[in-house]
């Protein structure tokens, strides 16, 4: 579909520029040439309009008949009967068209040229634009960059299949007033972006921009970023086509596409000591969701965040996982909002639509139309299938999504033998009196004639709970989050209409008026309740912009008003969010049902001096009869030029409704004062909320009291140190039988450091902590003290002159984590790296130990995914490399001491990663080695160090590397945990015995060790090799290759030891083509043999090749035929043991831009 897509953009683009040839490309040409005795002619411009020309003479115009013209060759010519003297001037005008089209083009060209050093001229040639080349393709304004290619792949064990690819970006104009901006591809990258950066590179964005003054289209992927009034918001990926007017004061906007996704907000709290992540759902709690990369918007508190490792926050989109850094600390009181579009994959979704704008009276009055309509195609499902009974039970839900479900218990159908072989048990048991039958997960049990498929339904609403993928354990009635049921999807549809109109009758004065109604139809299957799907809405506002009011001589400094009225009736559906990220906590709003709303906002603006400005906001809301809120807001700034800043808000809220009533006062403050390279100041933050039932005085659940008091200082430049520390208490009260109690106190400390004042060093620090104390009667119902710790410190150095080089990055934060589950998931055959075996114990359970590794036919690839119970764990993260050479400091010192020293130069590279649950956090951040890498408290963790020692590196006469690797990891898998120990020890020597021949020859001894749940994976292994490389290079574009290597290696955990030993011959011939590419031709033989034991060989000591005669032979070549044209083609045969000759073609051509 998408190489289709591309196809019809590119022809739309060539149609487009031919199109685009219009009246703005015509061109009126008048020119004059005398007469001369040759009778010939030749007009200046090509692509002449026949019959457009007029020719004049001695002021009299010529007929047809007087004259001739040849429009291909562009010459004219007078006729002989005509009379004219020589002293006469023949004027001629007519049309043509603009096309950037030369009249001659050639591939090379002879220049004549002064030369300074020859003191003459010389003849020189210079090369055209080729045919082929880029500039001849799109011409010489057009940037671009990118790839064509297409090739093939064609094996004995394999189909013949074609492969093609495109990647093309180009911008630039196609005339005058046309531009052009593109990305094409006809490749499918089903890989979301890594969502760790600020910016993200998408990799499948195919689109065609074409602008014009008067318009603009676009036509592939693009962003639809709409605002018009409150409630005509829209932000979505999209993939159609858009098109825009520009038509003097006339504004229009069409769009016809397919939406990526459907929108939705998440609104949750953070948690003490938490970092992450904090997994995002679909509108219907669907926690199997695919977030759309780039398109979410992340807030705490309201404010909005940046995504980043050194920004806020980084997310994954593939598992819809959030979580925060260092940057942002999250407690129990973050308020965490995030919008965002997902694909669950069930529906093509459409949207089409638009806008438009004008103004009139000199912009004094503006009128905006808005319409959209974005619905699931309930005829093109993606990853599902509708049965008519499915349809059925959907015509008959209605708007109701626990309506449209059915059973996920399914009765195996029998197999050859009439055996039904399924993973769950039916059991029965008495549940408050009554029967129920519930599953339970027995893979190859006898019992076990059952599948299912659950869905999560919300948590405490469900009777089972996920340990792994398809293992599902009942944990009693409402105390899980899955049940075995189907959710039906239900196609939906949504319209929605406004316009809004704009008056300005004074330069400080604006009156607006917006009128909405939506059409929102929750289940397109069903007609039942469709007379309830209109909604409407309205808002009107009026504005006096701050100004100077002055009476008299007296002025009364700027003043400002605003007033609106906003009424939304309660099935009115917008497209996106249209009020503010804070709007239910700003009026106490905790029932998320629907209702009728009407919102009044009165707002004051006072700024009686320069330094000081004050705001005054009332607000009335009325949800449905029975709600009411009246809130009182505003916020006090004072401000100097140089020295002081004050800033205080204020926010009060009274709340009524049919059941309780609430009094809410919030404060914050923030003051600072500039004394130079000191800045000290303090913040304050205060919430008192006491909601109480209206029957009597009794605080509820909802109630509580908090406030902070922070003090801060900021030093700029202390010796080169910039330094920002805080320290911060918080009190928290909450009800017990009613009555605020004390709660818990919060101290937290900051510090951060920053020097870079010399070259050699650049240092920075962040540091945060914050511990939680509860007090007892809050710890009595299950309440724990807390401790959230971040740090992050990056450290360059450079000392001597590079003599030492180095960093140190050390990382910790407090977070949450899940064991990890693995999964086999299955890919194209030969793209995978593990295959299955089948199922060997007849579970119907695709189990580890089923899957053995296949470098060459696999069609298996492994993924680590998190199971769904979280543990709170300290990640951490350290590193450090250091360089030592010895040449930077030895250069002019001549003694024995520093020649013996100058050759020698090492690396160190050391790096831990943990996460651990260790109780004491001190023990992790300390690095101790006792805790890091502990069965007990390490769910995830791995250390690695490797160490070089270098003789005369980069010598080619002769030089010498040792190295000396250490890798541990631990890692608690669902099914158990896994340790792994690795470690090598080698020599590289390398020399060169004369000019034309060179030697590299290398000894390596490996320890591989693992321990694994699976025994298929378990080993010990001891491997030793030695290799031995000849070059024989006897011109510069040949070099000769042989190659022998001998090794053993030993797997000393059965209780018979395996040993293999193998020996290996290697020749190569490889030919290069100056400045074009080369040929490379191997052939190498490899010899397996083992001690007959029969155990089962680690892939570890194959490494991909098979006990026996293992013969390989490759052929890699590489040729650039243009400068921007390059083919490639790899060969591999391989003969292993008494199997039979495989052979692997891959071929493909490459055009550059």
């Amino acid at each position: 579909m998408r190489k289709i897509n591309t196809y019809i953009l590119i022809s739309f683009f060539v149609v487009s520029n031919i199109f685009a040839q219009d009246n703005s490309n015509l061109k009126f040409v008048k020119e004059k040439h005398p007469i001369n005795l040759n009778n010939i002619y030749k007009l200046q411009e090509s692509n002449i309009i026949p019959n457009s020309e007029s020719i004049f003479l001695q002021s009299s115009t010529l007929k047809k008949s007087d004259f001739t013209i040849n429009y291909r060759t562009k010459i004219i010519s007078l006729s002989d009967s005509l009379h004219y003297s020589i002293f006469d001037t023949l004027f001629v005008t007519y049309s043509s068209i603009d096309v950037p089209i030369k009249d001659k083009y050639s591939n090379r060209k002879l220049e004549i040229r002064y030369d300074d050093k020859m003191q003459d001229t010389i003849r020189v040639i210079r090369n055209e634009l080729a045919s082929f080349s880029p500039e001849a393709m799109f011409g010489e304004g057009i940037k671009r960059s990118g790839s064509i290619s297409r090739g093939f792949s064609i094996g004995t064990n394999q189909d013949m299949k074609l492969n093609s690819g495109m990647r093309l970006q180009f911008s630039g104009k196609l005339s005058s007033d046309l531009e052009i901006v593109a990305a094409l591809t006809d490749q499918n990258i089903p890989i979301q972006p890594e969502g760790t950066t600020e910016r993200l590179e998408e990799l499948d964005q195919v689109f065609i921009t074409i602008k014009h003054p008067n318009a603009a289209a676009t036509f592939g992927d693009f962003e639809i970023k709409n605002s018009i009034g409150e409630f005509g918001k829209i932000n979505r990926k999209m993939q159609g086509l858009e098109g825009e007017l520009f038509l003097g004061k006339i504004r229009g906007k069409g769009i016809l596409a397919g939406s990526k996704g459907k929108f939705n907000t998440n609104q949750f709290l953070g948690s003490d000591g938490n970092q992450g992540p904090y997994k995002l759902s679909g509108i219907n709690n669907e926690n199997l969701i695919i977030i759309i990369a780039g398109t979410e918007r992340v807030y705490i508190d309201g404010e909005e965040l940046k995504r980043g490792e050194n920004n806020d926050y980084i997310i994954d989109y593939s598992l819809a996982e959030i979580t925060f850094t260092i940057n942002k600390l999250i407690t129990s009181a973050s308020r965490i909002v995030v919008d965002f579009e997902y694909s669950d994959r069930q529906f093509e979704r459409n949207l089409f639509g638009g806008n438009a704008s004008t103004s009139f009276f000199k912009d004094k009055l503006k009128l905006y139309v808005n319409a959209f309509s974005e619905s699931d195609d309930k005829n093109n499902p993606i990853d599902i299938t509708l049965s008519e009974i499915d349809i059925k039970i959907l015509e008959q839900a209605g708007n109701d999504r626990n309506k449209a479900v059915k059973s996920g218990i399914t009765l195996v159908s029998p197999d050859s033998v009439g055996k039904r072989v399924g993973t769950y048990t039916l059991r029965d048991t008495l549940i408050g009196g009554e029967n129920y039958n519930y599953l339970i997960y027995i893979p190859g049990s006898d019992s076990s004639k059952y599948n299912a498929n659950f869905s999560f339904v919300g948590y405490g609403v469900g009777d089972y709970t996920r340990i792994s993928v398809g293992n599902y354990t009942f944990v009693g009635k409402g105390n899980g989050e899955y049940l075995p049921i189907v959710f039906i999807p239900m196609p939906q549809k949504k319209q929605i209409g406004n316009f809004v109109l704009e008056a300005k009758p004074w330069n400080n004065f604006l009156i607006s008026a917006e009128f909405a109604g939506s059409i929102f139809d929750q289940n397109i299957f069903s007609e039942i309740s469709n007379n309830q799907n209109y909604g409407r809405a309205h808002n009107i506002k009026a504005e006096f912009t701050k100004s100077k009011i002055e009476i008299g001589n007296i002025s009364f400094g700027e003043v400002g008003f605003s007033y609106r009225e906003r009424f939304v009736e309660d099935k009115f559906s917008s497209l996106d969010r249209y009020n503010s990220v804070e709007y239910n906590r700003n009026y106490n709003i905790s029932n998320s049902k629907n209702l009728d709303e009407t919102l009044r906002e009165v707002s004051f603006v006072l700024q009686p001096v320069e330094i000081l400005t004050t705001k005054f906001n009332y607000g009335y809301l009325k949800r449905g009869e029975l709600f009411n809120s009246d809130r009182f807001f505003g916020d006090i700034n004072l401000q100097s030029t140089n020295n002081y800043k004050v800033n205080y808000n204020y926010d009060y809220v009274q709340t009524k409704d049919i059941f309780n009533s609430s009094n809410w006062f919030k404060q914050n403050a923030r003051a600072t004062y500039n004394l130079g390279l000191f800045t000290p100041g303090f913040d304050f933050l205060s919430d008192n909320r006491k909601e109480w039932n209206s029957s009597n005085d009794s605080l509820n659940s909802q109630s509580r009291d908090y406030s902070e008091l922070g003090a801060f200082v900021n030093i700029a430049k202390l010796f080169g140190i910039d330094i920002t520390t805080k320290y911060s208490i918080r009190k928290e009260a909450s009800p017990i039988n009613g009555i605020l109690e004390k709660e818990s106190i919060s101290s937290q400390q900051s510090l951060n450091i920053n020097y870079r004042e010399i070259k050699e060093l650049d240092l920075s620090l962040d540091f945060t902590i914050r511990n939680k104390s509860y007090t007892d009667k809050f710890k009595e119902i299950g309440l724990l003290d807390n401790k959230s710790v971040l740090i992050r410190s990056q450290n360059r150095f450079n000392f001597w002159k590079n003599f030492i080089n180095g960093d140190l990055f050390y990382e910790a934060s407090t977070q949450s984590t899940a064991r990890l589950e693995k999964v086999f998931v299955r890919v194209q055959y030969g793209e995978g790296n593990y295959k299955y075996l089948g199922d060997l114990n007849s579970n119907a359970i695709a189990d580890e130990n089923e899957f053995v590794q296949d470098i060459y036919e696999g069609d298996y690839i492994l993924m680590n995914l998190p199971t769904s119970k979280l543990f709170p764990v300290v990640n951490l993260k350290t590193s450090t490399r250091w360089k030592i050479d010895f040449a930077k400091i030895m250069k002019s010192n001549n003694s024995l001491f520093a020649k013996i020293l100058t050759p020698i130069s090492t690396e160190t590279v050391y790096r831990i990663d943990e996460y651990s649950e260790a109780k004491n956090i001190a023990d992790v951040l300390l690095l101790k080695p006792n805790v890091l890498m502990s069965d007990s408290t390490t769910l995830r963790g791995a250390n690695s160090l490797q160490q070089d020692l270098f003789l005369f590196k980069n010598k080619p006469d002769l030089s010498f590397r040792f190295r000396y690797i250490e890798n541990n990891k631990l890692t608690q898998y669902n099914t158990g945990n896994e340790l792994g120990y690795f470690s090598e020890r080698a020599l590289r020597i390398r020399f060169q015995m004369v000019k034309e021949i060179s030697n590299q020859t290398d000894f390596i001894n490996q320890t591989d060790n693992n321990s694994s749940v699976n025994n298929a994976r378990a080993r010990i292994l001891a491997i030793n090799e030695l290799t031995s490389d000849f070059s024989y290079r006897p011109i510069q574009n040949i070099e000769i290759g042989f190659k022998i290597g001998v090794g053993n290696s030993t797997d000393n955990l059965p209780a018979k030891v395996t040993k293999i030993e193998n020996n290996m011959q290697l020749v190569r011939v490889t030919y290069s083509f100056t400045n074009k590419g080369r040929i490379k031709i191997e052939a190498e033989r490899n010899e397996v043999s083992d001690n007959g034991t029969g155990n089962l060989i680690p892939y570890e000591m194959l490494r991909g090749k098979v006990v026996g005669k293992n013969y390989f032979w490759r052929v890699n070549f590489d040729y650039r035929l243009a400068e921007n044209l390059q083919i490639t083609l790899n060969y591999l045969g391989r003969k292993q043991a008494e199997s039979k000759i495989v052979h692997n073609l891959r071929t493909e051509a490459r055009a550059y831009f």
